[in-house]
């Protein structure tokens, strides 16, 4: 039997690059690891947007000393169906640059933030007619974008935490804003950019001052921002994956305090079957498939759906991993089921 083709893609131009790299060493070696055996084309995309084919040690990668090793050559992800793969193109001073064609079987796109969760590569994949690892174009844009997202969960009947959302075209009217939005929304706040990383551009403001501070941060991260109540008490997580036609929930986690996560969450069974019902209903409503990682909280008030990502951290010590571990799944076992359904991609 041929093996199978798997382009893996890493790095990108976003304040996540790092943290790509370090998904993607893990991702490369587990598929080393695998049973199954693929052929593995790593093509690493560095800060400033250049794609290279990185034909080397993987152990070069989480530093970033990828992009030096001569071996590297220009690649892209073709848009034409008709050639189903990527294009090299090695440069040569004496003459004509030299291009060749590899067909790929799927793309394994391991980038987190902007440019690799919110569907440009998605779409890509899709013009190319490329199964692809992770939810389609409109799910993933649906699931990056903090605003739309809990705007379709809203309408599915899940809680999120009250929210306000800012634009940057509307900058010079956001001094009038601060008493309508301190009407709707009480201190502490949450202030975040509409479709970055959680921890990107975000920041909680007890007071007005801050909250200026914290809407000018935000703007310079992306033109569209939220500014939410900040919903505190027990952290939970769960993983969804499958297709509409099978929906299968992990186990509810718990995030401790001191970021430890804690399996099976010390919650009442009642609340692990609400939260499963819930991160189904939003695996639905916002069109996913493959996988999701859902984040959620609880308190007094109720339960609230506070995250939904659709290409969460890859490595072995990351939530994803250790909930499909929980879930009977080893690391390159995950990776091997995530490859074969991206067939219905």
């Amino acid at each position: 039997m041929a093996k199978k083709r798997v382009a893996v893609l890493f790095g990108g131009a976003s304040r996540d690059h790092d943290v790509s790299l370090m998904s993607a060493f893990s991702v490369l070696n587990g598929l080393l690891a695998s049973k199954t055996a693929y052929d593995v084309i790593p093509i690493g995309i560095t800060k400033a947007g250049r794609w290279l084919y990185f034909p080397g040690d993987y152990a070069q990668i989480p530093d970033g000393s990828w992009e030096t090793n001569p071996d590297c050559c220009s690649a892209v992800l073709s848009p034409d169906p008709l050639h189903g793969g990527v294009i090299k193109i090695v440069s040569n001073l004496e003459s004509e640059d030299i291009y060749s064609l590899q067909r790929v079987d799927v793309v394994f796109p391991v980038l987190h933030g902007k440019y690799g969760e919110c569907g440009q590569i998605q779409a890509l994949c899709k013009l190319s007619n490329i199964s692809y690892v992770g939810s389609g174009f409109t799910a993933a844009n649906a699931c990056s974008d903090k605003s739309l997202c809990h705007l379709i969960l809203n309408r599915a009947g899940i809680n999120t935490a009250k929210f306000y959302e800012l634009q940057r075209v509307n900058v010079d009217k956001v001094e009038q804003k601060f008493d309508e939005i301190e009407r709707q929304i009480n201190y502490p706040m949450s202030v975040k950019a509409a479709v970055a990383s959680r921890s990107v551009g975000a920041n909680v403001a007890n007071n007005r001052d801050e909250l200026k501070s914290a809407i000018k941060l935000a703007f310079s991260h992306h033109y569209k921002i939220l500014v939410e109540q900040a919903v505190e008490g027990k952290e939970l997580e769960c993983l969804v994956w499958g297709s509409v036609y099978s929906i299968n929930v992990s186990p509810i986690a718990e995030a401790t305090d001191n970021f430890e996560l804690v399996i099976p969450a010390q919650i009442e069974d009642v609340v692990s079957k609400e939260i499963a019902e819930m991160a189904k209903s939003a695996f639905l409503a916002l069109g996913c498939t493959d996988f999701v990682r859902m984040s959620f909280v609880q308190n007094t008030a109720g339960i609230y759906c506070t995250r939904v990502s659709n290409m969460p951290g890859f490595t072995e010590n990351d939530v994803m991993a250790k909930l499909m571990q929980a879930s009977g799944y080893d690391y390159s076992e995950m990776l091997d089921m995530l490859l074969e359904n991206a067939k219905e991609a």
